[in-house]
């Protein structure tokens, strides 16, 4: 699902987030929040606890986050798979939306440019969190390069 909102400080954004269920039945959830400014933040969540955060200003760059907890690296790993086939294109297709008029407007292409970066964000940081169970990090580095591709493919489908 997807929706737009102006935030009190006088802010256009757009949000985005799809829940799906992992194969050992936890529930993840991916959320993308961009606004006008160029900016916003990304979370991937399992079962409600922070697996991967990032953030994006178009001044300061990228800020990604990854949790430590030990038991995040399987849920990851289960996420970033989820992300690059079904789920990451529900959320994606979304997000995105099928406007031309959307992915032409001014507010549209910050949006978009800050959902790829916070897209890109959020993957990496789940494949860093996936990773740190060595035995997994080549499903996690697979994964995770799909995940960024089909991010990058719809998020850069806007107006020069």
């Amino acid at each position: 699902m997807a929706d737009e909102y102006t935030t009190s400080d006088g802010h256009r954004t757009r949000w985005g987030s799809v829940t799906y269920t992992l194969p050992s039945g936890e529930t993840a959830e991916v959320v993308i929040v961009a606004d006008d400014t160029n900016r916003g933040d990304g979370y991937l969540y399992v079962d409600g606890e922070a697996i991967a955060h990032s953030s994006w200003d178009a001044a300061s760059g990228v800020s990604n986050w990854t949790s430590s907890d030990p038991a995040a690296s399987e849920l990851a790993a289960g996420a970033l798979v989820a992300l690059g086939g079904g789920a990451g294109a529900a959320l994606l297709d979304a997000f995105a939306g099928d406007s031309q008029a959307f992915k032409c407007s001014a507010w549209g292409k910050k949006v978009l440019r800050a959902g790829k970066y916070i897209w890109v964000g959020v993957v990496a940081s789940a494949t860093v969190a996936c990773c740190a169970a060595v035995p997994t990090c080549g499903l996690c580095a697979g994964a995770g390069a799909a995940a960024a591709g089909i991010g990058t493919d719809a998020l850069e489908d806007y107006c020069d």
